[in-house]
């Protein structure tokens, strides 16, 4: 038995958990700070306009990154589970039945979107200098979309016990893009395209180093040219396994459209760009629960394979409770200091500080319950109760959000768009809760 199964199988689980979500959590705070550095920047140095033109575009961000979540971690819960069940060869067959996967995916999502990305935006509600703008900030970043993909590998790593090497490289390329921001926007004025352009460049410097990693011969499980195919018996297991993190990113799409189109229409560019600030926090503690969700994976489904089931449930515990201080600690944050954290984006329009004042304060309010779904998402991937995970995935972002969103939205207006997202969560809180007692796992 290898080191990384016996600490797997035995390990105390605050400290498994600890070794896993602590670098998946760094290396995704650290990579919210893509979209986040680049809506700081542009807050300040193109202004309102510019900061909605950015939030307008940012679903397609999510459905790319719901694609590359679809075949990684798909494909991280087959090679755990097959580690855990000492199969070696059939977690490389997984890992280069992603690449071809992900090969695929490249060459449509990048041709689709440089062909179609003004209509694109258009449906998203992007109208005159609004769409022009998105679309200059788009066209670029759908450029870099095929090294973005490629961030897949991050859920294999950890998958085989390597959960650091992830959080270094995001470092390494959040510092670019910070460093291209200021040098772009600042000093070559480059304006809404600088932003995007470093982007592309940092996730690029990302994306081919962990490729590099898995050419090197370094990893635990090693890439194989002839596995570099599409297999029925292991491709489609890859995309059952994905599609609950999948469908999650896709409906949170849907919703932020949805919210987008009613933010124009009752509070206009401030609204949105108000809501461009709310994202920005809202990814910070996103990617604290999806780190933990993915710290946890291998731990829940390496045992799965293991029959060790008390040891999964015992994963779950510490994860909820984990993520539940982590809402608390950001609800409380965000209501005691709101101007502290718009001031960061944008100090200069009065109408947009005034509307972020008071949707960031509603918004806090939601933390707790959301994230604690998201990590009960996750567990259920984890442990290949694959319809359970699908539903609870669409449950917050659409059967919950859009039909409470139009509501309150009808009887409050503007106020209602907000208080949407504290009722939609904490009722999926509660049924996700139900699930996980009703079914004891």
């Amino acid at each position: 038995m290898s080191d990384t199964s016996y600490s797997l199988k035995d390990s105390s689980i605050p400290k498994l958990l600890l070794s896993y979500a602590g670098p998946a959590v760094l290396g995704l705070l650290i990579n919210a700070l893509y979209n986040i550095v680049d809506r700081i920047f542009v807050g300040q140095f193109v202004g309102a306009e510019g900061l909605s033109a950015v939030t307008i575009a940012f679903p397609i961000t999510l459905l790319q990154l719901g694609f590359t979540v679809l075949f990684g971690s798909g494909t991280g819960v087959l090679i755990s589970k097959y580690l855990g069940e000492s199969k070696p060869e059939e977690a490389e067959k997984a890992l280069g039945n992603m690449i071809a996967g992900l090969l695929v995916t490249i060459l449509l999502f990048t041709m689709l979107g440089l062909l179609f990305c003004r209509n694109i935006l258009q449906i998203f509600g992007a109208q005159n200098e609004l769409l022009k703008l998105s679309t200059n900030y788009q066209q670029i970043i759908f450029m870099g979309f095929p090294f973005a993909f490629f961030i897949a590998f991050e859920f294999t790593c950890r998958a085989e016990g390597n959960p650091r090497l992830p959080a270094y490289l995001i470092l390494i390329s959040s510092l670019i893009n910070i460093t291209l921001d200021l040098v772009f926007m600042k000093y070559l004025n480059m304006g809404i395209r600088g932003a995007a352009l470093a982007t592309i460049i940092a996730q690029s410097v990302n994306g081919l180093l962990l490729i590099r990693y898995y050419l090197s011969g370094k990893s635990l499980i090693n890439v194989k040219w002839n596995n570099i195919r599409l297999q029925k018996n292991i491709i489609f297991p890859i995309l059952s396994l994905g599609m609950a993190p999948f469908i999650m990113d896709v409906s949170s799409s849907i919703q932020n459209v949805t919210a987008n189109h009613l933010l124009l229409q009752s509070g206009g560019t401030f609204a949105i760009a108000a809501m461009g600030i709310i994202f920005s926090m809202n990814v910070i503690f996103q990617m604290i629960a999806l780190g933990t969700g993915d710290g946890m994976q291998p731990i829940v489904s390496f045992n799965y394979g293991a029959n060790r089931p008390d040891r999964s449930r015992k994963t779950l515990l510490y994860a909820m409770s984990v993520v539940c201080l982590s809402g608390l600690l950001g609800l409380i944050i965000l209501e005691l200091f709101p101007n502290l954290i718009i001031g960061i984006f944008i100090t200069d329009n009065e109408d947009v500080i005034n509307v972020a004042r008071t949707a960031l304060r509603l918004f806090a309010l939601s933390l707790p319950f959301y994230m604690m779904q998201i990590v009960a998402t996750r567990y259920f991937q984890a442990l290949h109760q694959k319809k359970t995970a699908v539903f609870l995935a669409i449950l917050r972002p659409v059967l919950l959000f859009i039909p409470i969103l139009y509501s309150l939205n009808w009887l409050w207006g503007l106020n209602g768009i907000w208080i949407s997202f504290v009722v939609g969560d904490s009722l999926a809180f509660l049924i996700t809760w139900y699930l996980i007692r009703k079914y004891r796992v």
